[in-house]
Parts: structure tokens; C-alpha cells; sequence
């Protein structure tokens, strides 16, 4: 039995389609690059970690190389984590859409961010602020919402400086009320927390009229609470974690960022995007 062999020309093809005469050859499939995600609270958390421990190394590079006897060791050695850590921010970062900050930007990220950038300012501390119930009563019912109420509030204490988001506690007691704070402020030296106790939870007093309900500190639950910040993106997951019951309840946005705080969740933002970037 013979097998004649035929010769194909140019003509015998059909670009991405057959072969005449045989079956179609397979389609190109067009590769789509895989979607970004965005970035949310958390992955905002870790990668201000990742530019806060390059920062970190950088600042002390800085005091080795001003040494008249240097540490070539050490100093190498930091050199190699930096870009050690580069590698890995810049792996994590790979999928995450790190958009605009003025118009693309999600809120949630851009508290986080505001958060996070003053975290870093000095003189700036956690804040855990709880409301007597004439304070938190009157908050609510502010005509310009809650947060401006208490910012207002706080401004005649010269605390200016601050990011904070309301939360409002899920608890059958109703001892004292439900609504308090959460955040990171500079506090004037000269303000002692005895005065902001006195100005957002003064303590109950029924000798006076009306009876004063204020707020009743229990063992460690303490009304006014200023601590060194230690961990700034557990921090703003801590602070955040009832944000969406709280928005939904006050029927109104709960957070709230000082012009300076703003500012610096800008700028470590944009130096983070550019870091990653270089």
C-alpha cells in the first residue's frame, strides 16, 4: 500500500484557524493578567510594618556611618536586610492595587493610613476614651454627628492632633453608656488625663440636679486611658474591628481624622507606594 505525500504551500493556510483538508488547530488563548485586589486595613497594617522596619534600619545605617570607627560588619549586614526586606514588601505587595490616595483610594484604607502615618509623629499615644452618658447622649444627638461633637469637645482641651473611630459596646449592662472611643492623639504636657476624665466622663454624683450618671470606672475598665502605642497595625484592626456595626447603628461615619492626621497617612502612603516602586 502507497502513501503519497502531498506538498503544503503558503495557500494551504488559514491563519489561527485549519489546515485544508485536516481538523482546526487549537484557538490562542489570550492570558489575562490576574485581577489585583485592594488594599484593605490589614494589608495596609503590614506593609507600614515592612517600611517602618526598613525605615528603622536606615536611621541607624545613618548613626554607624557617622562613627569614626565604623562597624563594616554590622553595617553590611543591615545593607543585606534591607533589600532582603525590600524583596519580600515588594513580593506581598505584588497582587495589591495600591491606587490613587485623592480618587481612587477606599475610605477604610485611607483611615487606616491616617492611622498609621501619625502613629509614627512624635508625642503620638493610644487612646482609649469612654463617655458619660450626658456626654455620649449629647454626642448623638449633635446636629453635625457624633465625631464632630467630641472633636469639638476635645479642641477646648488644645487636643487637636488626632484620628479616633467611635465604637459602641455590645453590652446588656446599662450602667454606664455604650458609646466610646478609640485612637491615637498628641496630648498637650499640661493636660492631665484627671482633666479629660472631667470634660467626657465625669464621675456619677446623685447629689447633684439633675443626678449626674457620668461614668463608673470598674476594677481595670479605666474611664481615660492614654498608653504608649507599641504595635500600630493591630492598633487600627483593634480600633476598626466594630466599625461597620457602629456606621450602621449611628447611621452615620464613626471615624474621624484631624487635618494632621490626614497629612501623615498621605505622606506614608505615598512613600510606601514609592518604596515599593524604586
Amino acid at each position: 500500500m502507497k502513501f503519497q505525500h502531498t506538498n503544503l504551500s503558503t495557500s494551504d493556510y488559514v491563519e489561527g484557524d485549519a489546515i485544508k483538508g485536516s481538523g482546526p488547530f487549537p484557538k490562542k488563548t489570550a492570558i489575562t493578567p490576574r485581577a489585583k485586589k485592594r488594599c484593605t486595613p490589614a494589608i495596609a497594617g503590614v506593609l507600614a510594618g515592612f517600611y517602618t522596619s526598613h525605615m528603622k534600619n536606615l536611621a541607624v545605617l545613618g548613626e554607624l556611618e557617622l562613627q569614626e570607627t565604623k562597624d563594616q560588619a554590622r553595617i553590611e549586614t543591615l545593607k543585606a536586610n534591607n533589600i532582603h526586606l525590600k524583596a519580600i514588601a515588594q513580593d506581598y505587595a505584588s497582587d495589591v492595587l495600591l491606587q490613587d490616595w485623592k480618587r481612587r483610594l477606599p475610605a477604610d484604607t485611607k483611615r487606616a493610613f491616617s492611622f498609621l502615618g501619625f502613629a509614627m509623629k512624635p508625642g503620638a499615644e493610644v487612646i482609649n476614651f469612654r463617655l458619660g452618658h450626658e456626654v455620649a447622649e449629647a454626642a448623638l444627638s449633635a446636629k453635625k454627628g457624633p465625631t464632630d461633637y467630641l472633636s469639638a469637645l476635645l479642641r477646648t482641651l488644645d487636643i487637636v492632633d488626632l484620628v479616633f473611630v467611635l465604637e459602641l459596646a455590645s453590652s446588656g449592662s446599662e450602667e454606664n453608656h455604650p458609646l466610646h472611643l478609640h485612637g491615637i492623639a498628641r496630648i498637650p504636657a499640661a493636660i492631665a488625663t484627671q482633666a479629660i476624665r472631667e470634660l467626657l466622663a465625669p464621675e456619677p454624683d446623685l447629689g447633684t440636679s439633675p443626678p449626674t450618671k457620668g461614668y463608673r470606672q470598674r476594677w481595670s475598665n479605666k474611664a481615660i486611658a492614654v498608653t504608649e502605642l507599641q504595635t500600630p497595625g493591630t492598633w487600627v484592626s483593634y480600633s476598626g474591628k466594630e466599625f461597620d456595626f457602629t456606621a450602621h447603628s449611628l447611621q452615620s461615619n464613626p471615624g474621624y481624622a484631624s487635618r494632621s492626621a490626614t497629612t501623615a497617612g498621605r505622606e506614608r502612603y505615598e512613600a510606601i507606594r514609592a518604596w515599593l516602586s524604586a
